[in-house]
Order: structure tokens, then sequence, then C-alpha cells
């Protein structure tokens, strides 16, 4: 009876354990060596690769704020400027590697002309760097080709993964026109204080508006409002999409100027706070239409490729060689 508990036991062991009777083989931690900074997952950085990716970050703030800078305190909990530089390049080149990482599974390699740009690219650096830089840096012709091809690959996998992120956009969203427009406020401020202006007053203001209004529009060589000279109406010009003309001029006179047509000039729109005189220039400014389309797309992926990296970093180990790390470089 008791080799039959024993036995049971052992049955159930397995089954919870999955295990065959031979211990898995565990991977083995990868040791540091003398010139490793930090480890991301089984990518080893050296100090040449460091050196490469923080040397220009250290010269530009030096350029920016002088050598003294470094002991600068840069927030309340007392990271001086040396400390938050170095956090940032290595945030960069974990981010660099993390990505790499994941090429592999993706089936991503550099192609033969990334490969000839890489080698354009490293043999030009190489050419630039000083003996006095190469022995101080013990930076070799591999390290550099390794940052370009990493930094290569990296972009790679951004762009395949973003490839298929939505595109499609709606006017609204998009569409940038060139608008001039006059308001003729009803009210005005006296020591930071909002006073409206009686009823006479702003009816006679409106009056005014009319008849500058009238004049435009009968006048058939006025395409724009900016070709009046008027001490009194200052037509304002704005490139915009529609969320910043109802901003700018609230929703209802946004929904008028959004409609309009090239060259139209219209009005007097009336609201609570003032009368408005539009004046379409351009309906659509292909050129900020664009790059309001672009910056959508680009926000979208993104905010889409940051999902994907956060769980790729949240799965990744970074191993720290405080030997090397916690000197200050360079």
């Amino acid at each position: 009876m008791k080799k039959r508990i024993t036995a049971l036991l052992l049955l159930l062991v397995l089954a919870l354990t999955g295990c065959s009777g031979v211990e898995e083989d565990l991977p083995k931690e990868i040791p540091f060596e003398e010139d490793t900074v930090f480890i991301v997952g089984d990518r080893v950085v050296n100090l040449a690769t460091w050196y490469l990716y923080a040397l220009p970050q250290y010269d530009e703030t030096e350029r920016l704020y002088g050598s003294s800078v470094w002991d600068y305190v840069v927030d309340a909990r007392g990271t001086t400027m040396r400390s938050s530089i170095k956090d940032d390049v290595r945030k960069q080149i974990e981010y660099t590697e993390i990505v790499c990482s994941q090429a592999e599974d993706l089936g991503l390699v550099l192609s033969e002309e990334d490969n000839m740009d890489i080698n354009l690219l490293t043999a030009d650096y190489m050419d630039k760097l000083t003996p006095e830089m190469i022995s101080k840096y013990n930076i070799k012709e591999e390290d550099v080709r390794k940052v370009y091809a990493d930094n290569k690959l990296a972009l790679k996998v951004y762009e395949y993964l973003t490839l298929n992120v939505d595109t499609s956009t709606t006017e609204k969203q998009v569409r940038n026109m060139i608008l001039e427009y006059i308001t003729v406020l009803k009210y005005h401020e006296e020591n930071d204080e909002v006073i409206m202006y009686n009823e006479q007053e702003i009816e006679e203001r409106g009056k005014q508006a009319q008849e500058y209004l009238d004049r435009v529009k009968a006048d058939p060589e006025i395409t724009e409002l900016s070709q009046v000279t008027d001490e009194t109406f200052i037509p304002i010009t704005v490139t915009a999409d529609y969320s910043t003309l109802v901003d700018k001029l609230s929703e209802k006179i946004a929904n008028i100027a959004f409609s309009m047509k090239t060259g139209e000039i219209n009005g007097l729109f009336d609201t609570p706070d003032a009368f408005f005189i539009l004046d379409c220039v351009e309906a659509e400014n292909e050129a900020a239409t664009n790059a309001a389309r672009i910056r959508i797309i680009e926000e979208r992926q993104r905010v889409y490729f940051a999902e994907k990296y956060k769980r790729w970093s949240d799965e990744t180990t970074v191993r720290i060689n405080h030997s090397v790390w916690d000197k200050d470089q360079p």
C-alpha cells in the first residue's frame, strides 16, 4: 500500500510539473565582460557602442550649455545633467536593442542594399575619427557598423509593423483652408474687466461693419479683405483646419467658414460676442492639408508601435554592469 501511494504521488508531481525525469536546461546568464555596460535581453552593449551613442549627445549638450553644466541639478530628485543625459542615452540604446531583437521573429533582415549603405556610412564615420578618439574610446569598425545596422534594422521593424495602420482621414480632420476674417466685438475690456457695449452701441458697430462689407463686395477688383485699407476693420489671416477654426471663431462660425468656397466673401454673421466677416482665400491649402494628414497617420503609427514596444520591454530583462556604468562617461 505504501509503495502504491508513493507511486501515485510521483505521478502527480510529474503531471503538475510536466517533468519527464530529466531537468530542463535553462539558458545560461551571459557574463559581463570588462567593457560590458549593460545587457538587453541577450544583446550585449559594450563601451564602444555606448560612446558611439553618447558622444553626440554630450557634445551637443556642452555646445549649448558649456562644459560646467554636468553637475547642474535638473529636477527635484537631485538628478544632475550628467545622470539625465546618461539615462536618456541608455533608453535610446535599450529601445534599439529591444526592437532589433524582434526582427528574426518577424522574418526581417537587412538587404544587400541596406548593407551597402551601412558600409558607406561606416567608412565615412571612421574617416572622421581622429586616432586619439579611436584610442581613447577603443572604437572599432565593427562597432560603428553594428550601430548603423541596428538602427537600420529597428527602422525596418517599425515600418513593417506600422505599414497597415489605418490611414483613412475625414475632411474635418485634415482639410486646411486659408481664411481671412474680421471680428467686430460687442464688448471692450477695462482694467481686465469685460464690459459689454449697450444696445445702441452694438447696433451702430454692426451697421458700420455691414457698410464696410457692402463696400467690399461691390468692388469686383477686391478678392481678399487684406486688399482693403481700413484702420477700423483689420482682417486676420489663418491657415487652419476645422478644429482650429472652432477655437478661434466658435463652432457656429467655423461651420460657416468651413463650407465656403475659394474667393467667397461673406457676412455679417452675428454671435452673442461679436459680428464676423469671412473671406475664404483658399478652400483647401494642399500643403497644409497633406501635412495634417501625415501628422495624424504618424501619430497612429507611433501609438500602435508604442503599445507593441511596451509589451516587448516588459518582457525584456536589462542587466547593468555597475562597475562600468557607475563611472562618469564619456
